[in-house]
């Protein structure tokens, strides 16, 4: 059932439902969501990020790199690539509601599924990056996000949260991955 919900949520994404003015609609994930539907749940750090042209030159993708420091879920890996729609390349841009800014050396918690045989996307569409902060006098690691510019959360359960373009922090890494992981069957755990 979960990865039903996860084609919705792109389906309803790709086909811009909902007027401009609103953005693109897809379903809201909790983190026990996000823990039950990754394949891979890993905490890491942005190498690179490239777009490029698919083979028939219609579309454009952008690849984001991850060096993995540690994995929460799956199996163990040193990188994995994370391949979204749109992107730049040249002078063409493609933009998607709700597809994801990577910045290199960003330090990520990421819930992916896989896109491909060696390729992830993120786990409901756009709500599986989190942005890791860490506080300056203990390096306390926080999560922050994920920042939906353009996305409507069906289902949301807070109405506060509206403004999903301004990342808030929610709590500690350790907090976050305890409870979207506490539902998860065999988490395996990997450090």
């Amino acid at each position: 059932m979960c990865r039903c919900v996860s084609f919705l949520a792109l389906v309803l994404l790709l086909a811009g439902v909902g007027s401009s003015a609103q953005g693109s609609q897809i379903l809201y994930m909790s983190p026990q969501d996000l823990g039950e539907e990754a394949a891979l749940v890993i905490r890491g750090r942005v190498q690179s990020v490239e777009s490029y042209w698919n083979s028939r030159h219609t579309k454009i993708f952008t690849r984001t790199r991850l060096a993995v420091d540690e994995t929460y879920k799956g199996g163990v890996r040193p990188t994995i690539d994370v391949i979204q729609p749109g992107g730049v390349v040249g002078t063409v841009k493609v933009t998607v509601q709700g597809a994801l800014q990577w910045t290199v050396g960003e330090e990520v918690l990421l819930f992916a599924e896989p896109s491909g045989p060696s390729d992830f996307r993120v786990a409901g569409f756009s709500q599986g990056k989190f942005k890791i902060v860490r506080d300056a006098a203990t390096n306390a690691a926080y999560i922050e996000g994920p920042p939906l510019e353009g996305v409507n959360l069906l289902g949301a359960p807070s109405p506060s949260r509206s403004d999903r373009s301004l990342p808030q922090r929610q709590a500690t890494l350790e907090q976050f991955i305890n409870q979207a992981l506490s539902g998860s069957r065999n988490p395996g755990v990997e450090r």
